[in-house]
């Protein structure tokens, strides 16, 4: 019993910490909790653009605990399109190589790329989710 309050106790912390209400399922969360000690492991990828395309399209699946990190290189001022299909607790930020955030938790952007070099696109989740990604750099 003291173990299960414990774990109630640290949930509503944890919630509170992220700003979030009072969980209604205390079980996933505690064991969700439980699972993801620190940050988010990160799993490198990059974006490949077939020849002569502008359009890559990529399908996977992101676990609980971790992110993926999309690479891809671009120019300043080319335009850029990310379209992100999946669940509700699901979302994308791009980073540009000296760090700026261009966009953040967003599932659609469509924008003009404000620096050349390296590009960082991260799916982050708070769930298992399966996910479609779509970027066009033109």
């Amino acid at each position: 019993m003291r173990r299960l309050l414990s774990i109630i106790a640290a949930t509503f912390c944890a919630a509170c910490v992220f700003g979030a209400s009072a969980p209604t399922d205390f079980t996933t969360t505690a064991a969700a909790a439980a699972q993801c000690r620190g940050t988010d492991r990160i799993i490198p990828k990059r974006i490949r653009f077939a020849r002569g395309r502008t359009t890559a399209v990529i399908k996977d699946t992101v676990r609980l605990c971790t992110m993926h990190e999309y690479y891809f290189r671009a120019r300043a001022g080319q335009k850029i399109t990310a379209h992100l299909a999946t669940g509700d607790r699901t979302s994308m930020t791009l980073f540009t190589e000296s760090g700026e955030t261009v966009f953040d938790g967003t599932k659609d952007f469509e924008g003009e790329l404000p620096e050349g070099g390296q590009y960082s696109l991260q799916i982050g989740t708070d769930v298992t989710a399966a996910y479609t990604l779509e970027v066009t750099i033109r």
